[in-house]
């Protein structure tokens, strides 16, 4: 069992603060749960929080692991309150996920492109 969860382990970038946005290159990588998996029905993300900070307004950049639920393959997670009020918490299961800003189509939007382009075709 150890030697499966070790060999599994997520890997995120890891940093706080208004550098987080810029130069993906020279952010920390960390390895989620080294030391313990996850509880059970949870498991580890990438997390990319972007937060106004309280104390100067200033809009800031938070990535880490997190533990999240998961519900049909997708990550339920709720943003933190913690390290200012939340802007924005995408969590993604893969590695390295919460790199820069990225464009999410969901398979509808992109069912939606197709149909547009196909459908006068046929009428």
């Amino acid at each position: 069992f150890n030697f499966f969860f070790s060999a599994s382990a997520l890997e995120c970038y890891s940093c706080t603060g208004p550098e987080c946005e810029k130069e993906i290159k020279t952010l920390e990588k960390r390895q989620c749960g080294k030391s313990a998996p996850p509880p059970a029905g949870y498991q580890y993300g990438c997390l990319k929080l972007s937060y106004k900070d309280r104390a100067t307004q200033k809009t800031m950049i938070s990535r880490k692991c997190v533990t999240t639920e998961v519900k049909d393959g997708e990550a339920n997670f709720h943003c933190p309150v913690t390290e200012g009020d939340p802007i924005n918490c995408p969590v993604c299961l893969t590695d390295l996920c919460n790199s820069a800003s990225r464009i999410n189509f969901s398979l509808l939007a992109v069912t939606g492109v197709i149909l547009a382009f196909v459908a006068p075709k046929f009428l």
